[in-house]
C-alpha cells in the first residue's frame, strides 16, 4: 500500500522483533571437499571425479563433496588388547628397526624372519583403518557391509560439560565470529573425540577459519573456485572448516536465546564430515561407488544414503549439546522440519522429507549413532 508521500510502506515483517521473525530456510548445505590424489593410477575414485568440480552427480558424493581421494590423514589406531599407545609404539619400533639394520655389523637382511604366508587374509567386509592413499577392495556388497558396521555405528556421543557460546543476538559481528565458532567447535571436538576414542579411533579436531565470502582462502587445500561464499566448506586435506563471514541463513532473525542454537546447528552439520573422514569412510564410500559403475540407480541410492547419514550425524551431535547451544522450541521445530531442507537438485540427493526424517532420527538418538545407519534402511526411507 503506498504511503501519503507516494513511496511504498515497508512490509509488516520488517518491523517484527527478532524473536518473532521467521527463520530463513536452510537452502545452502555445507560443502565438503577431499583433496585430489596426486597419483590417479593409484586411485580410481579420483580419476572418476576428475573435472567434476562440485557436481554431486559427477563425483558420486553428497552436494558439495568434490572427490573421494583420501585425505592427508593422521594415524588411525584400532582398538586392540594392547591398547592404542602400544600399537603406536609397535609402528615406531618397526621404523627404528629398519634403521638399525642398516648399521655396520648388523645381521644381513636375509637373516630376518620372513612374514608368514599363513597370516589371516584381509576381510574386505570388515572395517579397518586405511593407510594414507590406500584404496579398499571388495565387492559392493562387502563394502556396503563395512559402511553399515564401521566404528561410528557403535559410538555414543557424549554431552560436553560447560559448553557455552559467547552472548550474541542475531548475526555475530565479523570481528567476533572466529572466537564464537571456535567456542562451538571445542564443544563438538569433545563430543566426537570421546566417542571415537572409545572406538579406538584417533580424532584430531579441525581448525575453524573465518574468511570473507568474496575472498576464498588462498592457503586452503580446496580449489578457490569451489568456495561459494554461501555455506561453510569442510576441507579434509588441511583438516579445516572454512566459514564465510557474511553467510546469514537466518542468524539475523533470531533472538539472544536462538542465535547460539542456530549457529551450533550449522556448525555441527559441517563438522560431522571430519569424524567420518577419521574412520576412512569416505575412501570406503568411493570404492563402493566405483564398484557400482554402470548401475546408475544403485549409485544414486548410495549417494542418498551417504548424505542422509551425514544429516543424522550432524543432528545427533547438535542435540547432544547442553542447554544453551542445544536447539529448542522454535529453532528445534524449524531445523527438524521438511520445510527447512533444500529440495533435491538431482536423483542422487535425498528428498526434503527423507532428510527431515533422518534429522529427527539424529535428534531422538540421544547420542546413539547406531540410529543413523542409513545403509540398512528400507529404500523408501532414503528416497
Amino acid at each position: 500500500m503506498p504511503s501519503s508521500g507516494g513511496s511504498p510502506v515497508l512490509a509488516e515483517r520488517e518491523y517484527r522483533p527478532a524473536d518473532a521473525a521467521p527463520i530463513q530456510r536452510f537452502d545452502q548445505r555445507p560443502r565438503f571437499q577431499f583433496p585430489a590424489d596426486p597419483d590417479p593410477v593409484a586411485s580410481p575414485s579420483s580419476a572418476a571425479a576428475a573435472g567434476s568440480g562440485s557436481a554431486a552427480g559427477a563425483s558420486g558424493l553428497p552436494p558439495g563433496v568434490d572427490a573421494t581421494a583420501p585425505r592427508q590423514r593422521r594415524l588411525l589406531v584400532p582398538a586392540i588388547a594392547l591398547g592404542c599407545a602400544a600399537l603406536l609404539l609397535l609402528g615406531i619400533g618397526a621404523g627404528v628397526g629398519l634403521l638399525w639394520l642398516d648399521q655396520p655389523g648388523t645381521p644381513a637382511a636375509s637373516e630376518q624372519p620372513t612374514a608368514s604366508s599363513e597370516e589371516d587374509p584381509v576381510d574386505p567386509a570388515q572395517w579397518r583403518p586405511l593407510e594414507e592413499g590406500e584404496q579398499p577392495e571388495g565387492t559392493p556388497e562387502e563394502l556396503l557391509q563395512v559402511m553399515a558396521t564401521n566404528p561410528l555405528t557403535a559410538a555414543t556421543l557424549s554431552v560436553p560439560a560447560g559448553c557455552s557460546l559467547p552472548a550474541s543476538e542475531g548475526r555475530v559481528p565479523d570481528e567476533e565470529l572466529q572466537a564464537y565458532l571456535e567456542a562451538g567447535a571445542s564443544c563438538l571436538a569433545t563430543t566426537w573425540g570421546q566417542a571415537l576414542q572409545e572406538q579406538g579411533v584417533e580424532f584430531t579436531a579441525p581448525e575453524v577459519v573465518v574468511h570473507p565470502s568474496a575472498e576464498p582462502p588462498a592457503a586452503s587445500s580446496c580449489a578457490p573456485e569451489t568456495f561459494t561464499g554461501t555455506a561453510p566448506r569442510a576441507c579434509i586435506g588441511d583438516n579445516t572448516l572454512y566459514w564465510p563471514a557474511e553467510w546469514d541463513p537466518g542468524f539475523s532473525t533470531t533472538s539472544a536465546v536462538e542465535s547460539p542454537q542456530l549457529y551450533m546447528w550449522h556448525l555441527s552439520y559441517s563438522y560431522a564430515v571430519f569424524p567420518v573422514a577419521a574412520t576412512s569412510l569416505h575412501s570406503y564410500y568411493g570404492a563402493l561407488l566405483d564398484g557400482l559403475e554402470g548401475d546408475a540407480a544403485g549409485s544414486e541410492q548410495m549417494r542418498r544414503r551417504y548424505a542422509l547419514q551425514q544429516s543424522c550425524f550432524g543432528s545427533a551431535a547438535a542435540f547432544q549439546q547442553p542447554t544453551g547451544p542445544r536447539p529448542t522450541e522454535r529453532v528445534e521445530e524449524f531445523v527438524t522440519s521438511a520445510e527447512a531442507q533444500a529440495d533435491p537438485a538431482s536423483p542422487a540427493e535425498p528428498s526434503a522429507e527423507s532428510r527431515a526424517a533422518w534429522v529427527n532420527a539424529g535428534r531422538d538418538a540421544n547420542g546413539d549413532l547406531s540410529q543413523c545407519i542409513t545403509w540398512e534402511a528400507p529404500a523408501d526411507q532414503v528416497d
